[in-house]
């Protein structure tokens, strides 16, 4: 009898190998050659799936946002009050581990290369889209209406910037930097965890980041 193929597993491992050949090449690097070299197989293996490049990108999007969904639930579901879970998704947005700076490293690429077609820009607009969302739903509640979107802004920005900085300067900013960096940050919007403010120098343990 010929071997069942799981389908959707099979469409993860794609996106997979695709996130990683744009991790380590680019958007000029991405091509299905690229991919299939990657997973150790053939184009049709790819193409079989995913017609069009455009197609192939559309389910990283779709699987990433997807992922995005699933860790956030977790990080919520394992803290009690709003601020903390705050505090959570902004660690998680930063690249306080390997797999964070990867995923981050994909998302410049396609920064860098979106001049290159109309995917690339689907997806960027997609993912910020998202992480605004996530910002927005976190902020709620604990400031006033009427300054939600201006704090959604200071802490997209805060947590934007901090990434470009560890991708261009990894040693300089270790986890613990950027932790009391974002500390620093919702104490002085006074949406910090209560008992949260710490002496200056001071770096809560127990980061929570994507692994």
């Amino acid at each position: 009898m010929p071997r069942q193929v799981d389908h959707v597993r099979r469409r993860r491992e794609i996106v997979e190998a695709t996130l990683n050949v744009l991790s380590e090449a680019g958007t000029r690097g991405l091509s299905f050659r690229a991919v299939a070299n990657e997973m150790g197989g053939s184009t049709t293996l790819i193409t079989h799936y995913f017609p069009t490049q455009r197609e192939l990108l559309d389910e990283v999007t779709t699987q990433v946002l997807a992922g995005w969904d699933d860790d956030v639930k977790k990080l919520d579901a394992q803290e009690q009050t709003p601020a903390v879970r705050l505090q959570a998704l902004l660690r998680w947005l930063v690249p306080l581990t390997e797999q964070g700076l990867k995923e981050e490293r994909n998302r410049i690429h396609l920064l860098a290369g979106q001049l290159l077609g109309e995917e690339n820009r689907a997806i960027l607009q997609a993912t910020e889209t998202k992480i605004r969302e996530l910002i927005r739903n976190h902020v709620t509640g604990l400031v006033p209406p009427d300054e939600v979107e201006r704090t959604v802004e200071l802490l997209r920005i805060t947590t934007n910037g901090l990434v470009l900085s560890v991708l261009e300067h990894p040693d300089l900013w270790p986890p613990e930097r950027q932790i009391a960096i974002l500390d620093w940050l919702t104490d002085s919007l006074g949406i910090a965890p209560a008992g949260a403010h710490k002496p200056r120098g001071h770096v809560k343990a127990g980061a929570v980041s994507r692994s």
